[in-house]
């Protein structure tokens, strides 16, 4: 799968096809949490499921939040 493919369908919100590809899971995290790659590969895999959980977890609470904010 290309993954600039992927990451441009995920931004603009047509993504359908399941989960993100784990290339875009680690681009986020290490973006998100201001790590590098070695930062990234050094943090247990569960850490990083959770931190990934959290970040889009957040980030669906600020969408809900701006859309109900721009309902009035």
């Amino acid at each position: 799968m290309d993954v600039i493919w992927a990451a441009e369908s995920i931004y603009e919100g047509t993504w359908a096809s399941g989960p993100p590809p784990e290339e875009l899971v680690d681009f986020e995290v290490m973006r998100e949490m201001g790590w590098s790659w070695q930062e990234l590969q050094d943090t247990p895999f569960y850490v990083r499921r959770f931190t990934w959980d959290l970040i889009c977890a957040r980030r669906e609470a600020e969408r809900a939040a701006n859309e109900r904010a721009a309902r009035g």
